[in-house]
């Protein structure tokens, strides 16, 4: 911790992710090879952060309990209010629900791959742990190191369970930019392709945007009302989580303080439930004559959910330990292994089946990207083949992920079996852990399948 006045405990984390991610945008711009592989610059920033940490270099004492997870936990639930509130812009009939189905299938192998390395290879780990390879590589650092840090402290079965999540989700990054580049060079060659061979982050985007308030509130300003209704939002999941812990849950016994510790790492989900409801509210009143215009506005919303989910993902990358590298490194190494050849051979299977040929290549690469990095990696390198975003590809992921949500919303239920089955030692939850997604991947084959079968 550092030696300075109590008061600036938490604003020292706030301080020092900054400078982090200063110099990383620098060292990004900078390095010739790192300008060539497609690695977020907040995941740099982090993991120079960690090698001047403690345990490394130590030239940068933190601690990494208390304050940096809680930024990690709450930078996570602000992210996907704000994502949740943007309004829908696009009306589109392209094969969104295809692609939603892609990203889920590819999230349940992903989950039997985890699970079933954990259960096969590493017997004396936490089964959950299996569950973390398809948070961390299907939605990034944030989500795997929230659920990790539920299992340490919910339910106390997974030591380190926070560094696991985002040791697991740091190398789904390295995955998606470094194999996602290196197979965009390989597959550029081979089908006689021009690619910006050097992926460049421009230092200045154009952007035409107007505000949308009324004369009453144009002193408040559009940032402050996205802010102000982000927090309101947010102290409601508060509230809610304050009745489900303290007064709810409990009351069912044991049982109930699993689901107690479960659900703490759930405030992302319920303040994205309590977002849609807004956002609903908002088109009822605006479909009613109310001018609610001015209450969202999408290019705000985008940026700060863009400033969230970097020092999510910069302080997620802080929260490894040397201990929980020593501890997990064999297992990490052939989860990824193993799940970047799944993934990578079941989505260029589904592409073919799916889309139309000459996107084939698109499609790929940016499914890839997305499924072992964030969305932010699958656009990156698809932008090396479509460089202005012509092609259908870009709107459909986007589109897709979110109907993707919708499907995958019952399978967080899954999060919860493993706890279940220690706590009532009763092993049909660990059955069900790999009986479901199979059966529920199952299902979503055939129906993508069907309903794309070529005439």
């Amino acid at each position: 911790m550092f030696s300075v006045v109590k008061d600036w405990d938490m604003m020292n984390f706030f301080i020092l992710i900054g400078v982090l991610l200063f110099v990383g945008k620098i060292v990004k711009e900078k390095v010739p090879f790192l300008n060539r592989v497609i690695i977020p610059t907040a995941l740099i920033a982090g993991f120079i952060g960690l090698i001047l940490s403690e345990g490394f270099l130590g030239l940068i004492p933190y601690s990494r309990d208390g304050v940096l997870k809680e930024l990690v936990y709450h930078s996570l639930a602000i992210g996907f209010i704000a994502m949740s509130l943007k309004r829908d812009t696009n009306k589109t009939t392209k094969k969104i629900w295809s692609t939603g189905m892609i990203i889920v299938i590819v999230y349940l192998l992903q989950a039997i791959i985890g699970t079933g390395i954990v259960a096969l290879f590493f017997k004396d780990i936490f089964l959950g742990a299996g569950l973390l390879l398809p948070l961390g590589f299907g939605q990034g650092p944030g989500l795997a190191t929230s659920i990790g840090q539920g299992y340490a402290d919910g339910i106390g079965v997974l030591t380190d369970g926070a560094a696991l999540g985002a040791t697991i989700a740091s190398v789904g990054f390295l995955v998606g930019g470094v194999l996602g580049v290196v197979t965009l060079n390989f597959l550029s060659r081979k089908h006689n392709l021009n690619i910006d061979k050097i992926h460049r982050e421009n230092s200045t985007n154009k952007e035409t945007f107007e505000f949308e308030s009324i004369n009453e509130l144009r002193v408040f300003d559009a940032l402050t009302t996205q802010i102000a209704i982000i927090f309101v939002i947010y102290g409601s999941v508060y509230l809610t989580l304050v009745l489900l812990e303290g007064w709810l849950l409990p009351q069912l016994g044991d049982i109930g303080v699993t689901f107690a510790g479960v659900f703490h790492g759930f405030n992302f989900l319920i303040g994205i439930i309590y977002a849609l409801l807004f956002k609903k509210l908002l088109v009822t009143l605006d479909k009613k004559g109310k001018n609610v215009n001015f209450m969202t506005n999408n290019y705000i919303l985008s940026n700060i959910s863009s400033v969230a989910f970097n020092f999510l993902i910069a302080a997620a990358v802080l929260t490894i330990t040397i201990e929980s590298i020593k501890a997990y490194y064999l297992l990490v190494i052939i989860m990824a292994l193993v799940g970047a050849t799944f993934t990578f051979l079941l989505v260029g299977f589904l592409v073919k089946k799916i889309y139309p040929e000459k996107y084939h290549l698109h499609y790929f690469l940016g499914l890839f990207g997305m499924l072992t990095g964030t969305a932010s990696t699958g656009l990156a390198l698809l932008k090396g083949v479509d460089s202005d975003f012509t092609s259908p590809v870009a709107e459909e992921m986007v589109l897709g992920s979110g109907t993707a949500i919708s499907m995958a919303l019952p399978l967080f239920a899954l999060l919860m079996f493993p706890g279940l089955a220690i706590d009532n030692s009763n092993n049909l939850f660990n059955v069900l852990v790999f009986l479901v997604p199979a059966i529920y991947m199952s299902i979503l084959i055939f129906i993508v399948l069907f309903i794309n079968r070529k005439k």
